[in-house]
């Protein structure tokens, strides 16, 4: 039986769009974030964001009184690299179980900001108000949960890979939630700020603050 060059093409037509397809989906899903076991880290689970250079590099991120008195409290890292900080979750726009690069993320401390020694607020990231007297963007606490979109823009963090080895990343804050809004897109670094190193917002030429995931919780045997 013989078949026309008309036929032909359309089948060689039909093959190229389907492995453009395929290729096309296979790039657009971003790798997994893996923690310093080179497990996927989950939403469900709890990690410390530590310093990915060990020694004067510093420790982990937790909390300080902010810049204007004590409330809200500002983002920090500790100075020491045997402190790991405050243990909190990662929570991806599209509530997906496995958290991935480059993707939208809450990031919240595992801690309870109210009483006499806290703030009465979530302890959700997100980029305070500019700072003119600094000039800087710190990044503080208060954000909201979820809700993805413009009136939640500044509350959105992602995690990149930053340098040859596996499992470290730069924190970022570009949101993606809202195609259409103004937004700044900036990696997030370190200011020493009354003696105390806060994170902040830093232009391409400033060095953003290489991190590692380190596992609070045990792991289901399960997975």
């Amino acid at each position: 039986m013989k078949i026309s060059l008309a036929t032909t093409l359309s089948f060689l037509i039909l093959a190229l769009a389907s492995n453009s397809l395929l290729v096309l989906g296979t790039s657009s899903v971003p790798e997994p974030l893996l923690d310093v076991n080179g497990n996927k880290v989950e939403s469900t689970l709890q990690y410390y964001i530590v310093s990915a250079i060990w020694g004067a590099g510093g420790g982990g991120v937790s909390l300080h009184g902010g810049r204007n008195g004590y409330c809200p409290l500002d983002v920090i890292q500790l100075p020491s690299d045997t402190q790991n900080g405050i243990k909190l979750t990662l929570s991806p726009y599209n509530n997906s179980t496995i958290v991935r690069e480059s993707t939208d993320l809450n990031l919240r401390f595992s801690v309870l900001l109210s009483g006499r020694d806290y703030c009465n607020e979530q302890p959700l990231w997100k980029v305070d108000n500019y700072d003119a007297a600094s000039g800087k963007w710190f990044i503080t606490t208060g954000g909201l949960d979820g809700h993805p979109g413009a009136e939640t823009l500044l509350n959105w963090f992602k995690l990149e890979k930053i340098g040859n080895f596996p499992g470290t990343y730069k924190i970022v804050h570009c949101p993606s939630v809202c195609k259409s809004c103004v937004k700044l897109c900036n990696n997030v670094g370190r200011s020493f700020e009354d003696g105390v190193r806060r994170l902040v917002l830093v232009r391409d030429d400033e060095p953003a603050f290489p991190v590692v995931l380190i596992p609070a919780t045990e792991r289901s045997t399960s997975v």
